[in-house]
C-alpha cells in the first residue's frame, strides 16, 4: 500500500468515526448537528448557554469584564467544608476544576487567611 492508498484509508476511517459519532448523538449528517448547534445557540433563552460545545462557541459576552464563569454555591460550599476537613488548597482546585485563586478567595471569606504584614 503506497502513501496515497495508507492516507485515503485514514481519511475514509475518520469519517466512518464521525459518522458513528453524529448517529449516537441523534443527527443524521454533520450539517443536522452544526444546525442544531446553531439554533441553540441563536435562540433566546432566560438562562445563558454554560455546557457542552455551545460555550465554546459563545465564549464570554463582549464588554463583560468578568470574563470567566461563576462558581455555584453548593461547589463554593463543597470547597469550604473540604478546607475546614483540612484538604490542600491545590489539590481541592484540580478536584472541583476550579483555579487555585477562587480557591484562595474561600480561604479569605472563611478567614483562614492572613493578610500579609508589610513593612514600609
Amino acid at each position: 500500500m503506497n502513501l496515497i492508498e495508507q492516507i485515503q484509508h485514514a481519511n475514509a476511517a475518520k469519517l466512518r468515526a464521525l459518522s458513528g459519532l453524529h448517529r449516537e448523538l441523534g443527527y443524521g449528517s454533520p450539517q443536522a448537528l452544526a444546525d442544531a448547534i446553531l439554533r441553540s445557540v441563536a435562540a433566546p433563552s432566560s438562562k445563558p448557554a454554560t455546557t457542552g460545545l455551545a460555550k465554546v462557541v459563545l465564549g464570554p459576552k463582549p464588554g463583560n469584564a468578568r470574563k470567566g464563569h461563576r462558581v455555584p454555591d453548593e461547589t463554593r460550599k463543597a470547597i469550604a467544608a473540604a478546607l475546614k476537613a483540612g484538604e490542600v488548597g491545590s489539590g481541592l482546585a484540580a478536584k472541583f476544576g476550579v483555579s487555585y485563586n477562587i480557591v484562595h478567595a474561600i480561604k479569605g471569606e472563611l478567614g483562614m487567611v492572613q493578610p500579609h504584614k508589610r513593612s514600609r
